[in-house]
């Protein structure tokens, strides 16, 4: 029986973790001896991981949208007016799968007898009576009027170009690769060959920016978006709108025939502006496009970032220069290393760090 006892009390005993002494006398059980916690992984490898994870999804986003060519002229719109250029044309075929008309058919769309406030006519001393002259820094035939003066003032160094064109078709944008999409872009001076362009500048990086997309009278995105808008319409006016005012259903019947979404705006009733609707705000190397009045125009690149060549100008700066210049609207597009210029297809400015591949262009044609 003792034997038996004794063996109960060896397995209970033998089971307990804990000591046979402190369980007989009563005291609070205790572990006999302290268990290792397992050990977790350190704050620092866990914020490693995160940023790691969080860097991999970032690029896959990027990697899509922005690097991958995606070809997004599949919704393409012909709006309603739409000026003819080849451009329109061949965006016409694309959009809806018709046959493109020949550039001498739509050129012969909109054609119109001169009459005494055609912009032929109107500004008849800037033109040619059909021979075609040119100089180191201007461009003058029987449509187009180009003239480039380079400017180098208090530590900046700017170019702007005075455009005369006899028809609106003169006045078109075009698409890097001939493309609208994303992950393609290719250096203003390239799209500009491409295109045959007397004088172009950079865009609105109209593939990277989710704005409203309208060119040479083709909708290729309508999207609203939170940047200002600029419109050029089809007899020839421009004009600057904040998001609160630019109504595009409105627009869309009033003869659109280019639309940018960048901004921002850099005049405000033909006066400089204190305020803007941008954050990049500093000195930077600049693009602008300016409206004197149907048929004139200017081109604007302002060299940055570049000490003791050009610093660039800031949005209140770059406001005071359109102004200075009598541009009743003025519109500021894509910067920095984008901002370029080219004439007769050759690079004419020096962009900051040898410039930066564009989604598009804006140029003006003599054919």
């Amino acid at each position: 029986m003792q034997n038996n006892n004794q063996r109960g009390r060896n397995n209970f005993f033998d089971d307990d973790p804990y000591e046979r002494k402190r369980s007989l006398s009563g005291y609070s059980r205790k572990p006999a001896a302290k268990q290792k916690k397992s050990a977790g992984i350190p704050v620092v490898w866990v914020f490693v991981i995160d940023t790691a994870i969080a860097a991999l999804l970032l690029f896959i986003f990027s990697l899509y949208y922005f690097i991958i060519p995606r070809d997004m002229s599949q919704n393409a719109v012909v709006l309603p007016g739409a000026v003819q250029t080849q451009e329109t044309a061949r965006a016409t075929s694309s959009a809806q799968g018709v046959p493109s008309q020949s550039p001498e058919a739509a050129d012969t769309q909109t054609a119109a007898a001169p009459d005494a406030d055609s912009w032929r006519v109107k500004f008849a001393d800037k033109f040619t009576d059909g021979a075609v002259e040119k100089t180191e820094n201007s461009y003058k035939s029987a449509n187009v009027s180009v003239t480039i003066d380079k400017v180098q003032k208090d530590g900046v160094t700017y170019f702007v170009a005075d455009i005369y064109i006899a028809d609106i078709k003169y006045f078109r944008t075009a698409f890097a690769k001939d493309t609208f999409g994303s992950g393609i872009a290719d250096f203003t001076p390239d799209i500009a060959s491409q295109n045959n362009a007397v004088i172009a500048i950079n865009g609105d990086y109209c593939g990277l920016n989710k704005g409203i997309v309208v060119r040479n009278s083709v909708q290729y995105r309508d999207t609203k978006h939170t940047s200002d808008q600029f419109v050029l319409f089809n007899d020839g006016t421009m004009k600057a709108y904040s998001p609160d005012e630019f109504d595009y259903d409105t627009l869309k019947n009033q003869g659109l025939y280019q639309v940018w979404t960048f901004g921002p705006m850099l005049l405000k009733d033909g006066q400089p502006m204190e305020k803007f609707n941008c954050t990049v705000n500093p000195k930077n190397p600049r693009t602008a496009v300016g409206y004197y009045e149907p048929g004139h125009y200017c081109f604007v690149v302002v060299d940055g970032r570049q000490p003791g060549y050009s610093d660039g100008y800031s949005t209140k700066e770059m406001s005071q220069l359109m102004y200075s210049l009598n541009c009743k609207e003025a519109f500021n597009l894509d910067g920095g290393k984008s901002s370029e210029m080219a004439f007769e297809g050759a690079l004419y400015n020096k962009p900051f760090d040898g410039g930066r591949e564009t989604s598009d262009i804006l140029y003006i044609a003599d054919e």
